[in-house]
Order: C-alpha cells, then sequence, then structure tokens
C-alpha cells in the first residue's frame, strides 16, 4: 500500500528549500572606469532580499575601504538600485559608481552629480600699451553713456589689477 506525502509537508519542504542562500556571498570586485571613477556592485544572497538599502551601505563601505587603501578620498557618483522578483528573475543589487579623489580636490565639495568646472586660468598681464587702448575704450563708451561711472570704474580697477 502506498502512502500519500501530506500537501502540507511538500508546501513546507518547498519553501525551506527555496530560503536557502542561492549562493555564498564572495567580495565585491571593484572595477575602474577611468578618470579616477569606478564601480563596486553588490548583491543579495537570496531572492527574496527586497530591502537594497542594506546593499548600498555595503557597497559604500567597500568603496570607501578602496579608497582608503588608495590614499584618496570617496565621491558618490551614483547608486542604482534592481530588486529582486522573488522566486523569477535576478536577485536584489546594487551597483554603486564612484571616484577615488585626491584630498582637497574641489570635485569633493560638489553635490554627487553635479559638474565642477575646472579654475580658469589668470588672465595674462595688461602691458601699458594694451591699458592705455583699454582704458581709451572704457571712457569714450563711458561718454557714449554706453557705461555708467561704476561700471567704468570696475572695468578701469580690473585693468589695472591685471598689470
Amino acid at each position: 500500500m502506498k502512502t500519500k506525502t501530506p500537501v502540507w509537508l511538500l508546501l513546507l519542504l518547498t519553501l525551506g528549500l527555496s530560503t536557502l542562500p542561492a549562493r555564498a556571498e564572495s567580495s565585491p570586485q571593484i572595477v575602474p572606469l577611468g578618470h579616477n571613477t569606478y564601480s563596486v556592485t553588490v548583491s543579495a544572497t537570496t531572492k527574496f532580499t527586497r530591502n537594497t538599502e542594506k546593499l548600498k551601505v555595503r557597497a559604500i563601505e567597500v568603496a570607501t575601504q578602496f579608497c582608503a587603501k588608495e590614499g584618496r578620498q570617496f565621491k558618490l557618483v551614483s547608486a542604482d538600485e534592481t530588486k529582486s522578483m522573488y522566486l523569477v528573475g535576478d536577485m536584489a543589487s546594487t551597483k554603486v559608481t564612484f571616484k577615488a579623489l585626491a584630498a582637497g580636490d574641489p570635485e569633493l565639495a560638489a553635490a554627487p552629480g553635479e559638474y565642477v568646472r575646472p579654475a580658469a586660468p589668470p588672465a595674462p598681464p595688461v602691458t601699458a600699451d594694451v591699458l592705455t587702448t583699454e582704458l581709451t575704450k572704457l571712457d569714450e563708451l563711458r561718454k557714449k553713456g554706453l557705461l555708467t561711472d561704476d561700471e567704468f570704474s570696475a572695468a578701469k580697477k580690473k585693468l589695472l589689477d591685471r598689470m
């Protein structure tokens, strides 16, 4: 005589096996992207992980440790999160893109994703001939009423500061 396995036992067994880790957590790899920019991806260990915040924290920890080893400072560029669809599709993951910058780099003070314009080179010094020509042009503009006295004074000061 055959005995039937109760449905509840099969269901319990199926649920128990599906909660086992799908894979062991490995050390996330840093991927160089060029121009001091890198990425690191941290994936969940089971299909049931949907909270990617912990994955993001782990990725930032790995990136910060990498920067410290390189003698640089961490600057977050972006964090892209992919949530798990439970039993279907890929596991949840977070990809953090970051920069490893030297201390004092002006980009460290900028908000994530904000473009930092490189510092403009100082204007070349003005020779006496150029100064005379420019002051004459400014004076003519002031006399024609195209510049106010304040604008003329500011432009004149700027020219004299370059000399």
